[in-house]
C-alpha cells in the first residue's frame, strides 16, 4: 500500500533547497504543488516543467528557483505575456538559468533519464533557436561515433516528480483521463513519485479506466480535488478564465505580483 499523506507534508518531506522539481502535468497544471513550495518557503529549486504556462511565471516571480527546464512559459487566456517571465528574460540580472526545449526534445531527455543514459539522440532542430541560438542553455550536444555525428540532448532526472492523476487507488495506481505528453516518461526517470489526485477509489474502478502510473513508480498519493484550478482538466472542471485575466492584469507589475501572491497563495489555506 502507497502512503497517502498531505499535500504540504508531501512537499515538506520531499523538496528542500536544490531539489530538482518536476512539476506535471502537460495540459494541466499542478498550481497546488507550485503554491505550497512559495508556502513553505523554498529556494534555490531546479524547476522542470513541460507546461510552464502561469505557473513557472509564478514561481518566477516569488523567487523560488534558480532554474527551470520548460517547453513553454506563456497566458493561455490573453492576450497577455507571462509577465515575471518577461522581465527575466528581458533583465541582465542572469538571476534564474533558463532552459527552453521543444516537448519532442523535453520527452527525449527524460526518456534518457528513465534508462539510465546520459543522453538521446535527436534532430536537434537546425535552423531554430535551440540550436543556433542556444534557447536550451547547454543542454544540445554533438556526439561523435563510428556511425557518424549526431545531436543529442542531456538526459533529465528529476529528484521528484509530482504528477496530477485523475483517480488513485490505495496501492498507486493513478489513471490520467488526458493528455498524457511526457508524464509517464517523468514518472520514470524521477527518482521519487508523489501523485495527487481527484479522487480516490477502488483498484478495480482504476483497472477499469486504465493505469497509467503503475503504483510500483508511486511513494505517495495526495488525495486534493481541484488540484490544478484555475487550471481545468478533463472530466471535471474548466480552466477559471477569469482568473487567468485577473493574475494577467495584477502581474503586469512587480507590486502588483506581489498583492496577488499575498491575497491568493500566501493567505491560502489547503485541506487534503
Amino acid at each position: 500500500m502507497t502512503d497517502q499523506t498531505s499535500l504540504a507534508d508531501a512537499v515538506r518531506t520531499h523538496v528542500r533547497p536544490g531539489t530538482r522539481v518536476y512539476l506535471g502535468n502537460f495540459g494541466a497544471q499542478l498550481f497546488c504543488v507550485g503554491h505550497e513550495l512559495i508556502r513553505q518557503g523554498l529556494h534555490d529549486l531546479d524547476a522542470v516543467i513541460a507546461s510552464g504556462g502561469l505557473l513557472l511565471d509564478q514561481l518566477l516571480g516569488a523567487g523560488v528557483l534558480r532554474s527551470a527546464t520548460f517547453g513553454h512559459c506563456w497566458s493561455p487566456v490573453g492576450p497577455a505575456p507571462a509577465w515575471n517571465f518577461r522581465r527575466l528574460a528581458e533583465s541582465d540580472a542572469g538571476t534564474v538559468e533558463l532552459h527552453e526545449l521543444s516537448l519532442g526534445l523535453f520527452s527525449s531527455a527524460l526518456t534518457a533519464g528513465a534508462h539510465g543514459v546520459p543522453f538521446l539522440p535527436v534532430t536537434g532542430l537546425p535552423g531554430t533557436g535551440y540550436r543556433d541560438d542556444d534557447w536550451t542553455g547547454g543542454l544540445l550536444a554533438t556526439v561523435d561515433s563510428p556511425f557518424g555525428s549526431t545531436t543529442v540532448v542531456r538526459a533529465e532526472r528529476p529528484d521528484v516528480a509530482f504528477v496530477h492523476v485523475d483517480v488513485v487507488d490505495e496501492q498507486g495506481n493513478g489513471h490520467i483521463r488526458g493528455p498524457l505528453g511526457e508524464v509517464l516518461l517523468a514518472a520514470q526517470a524521477a527518482e521519487r513519485v508523489v501523485l495527487v489526485a481527484e479522487d480516490v477509489v477502488p483498484g478495480e474502478q482504476v483497472r477499469a479506466r486504465g493505469v497509467t502510473i503503475p503504483g510500483l513508480l508511486v511513494d505517495a498519493f495526495v488525495h486534493l480535488p481541484g488540484a490544478v484550478a484555475p487550471d481545468g482538466t478533463i472530466g471535471r472542471y474548466d480552466r477559471d478564465v477569469a482568473a487567468y485575466e485577473r493574475y494577467a492584469e495584477l502581474s503586469r507589475t512587480p507590486e502588483g505580483f506581489r498583492q496577488w501572491l499575498a491575497g491568493e497563495v500566501l493567505a491560502a489555506e489547503v485541506v487534503s
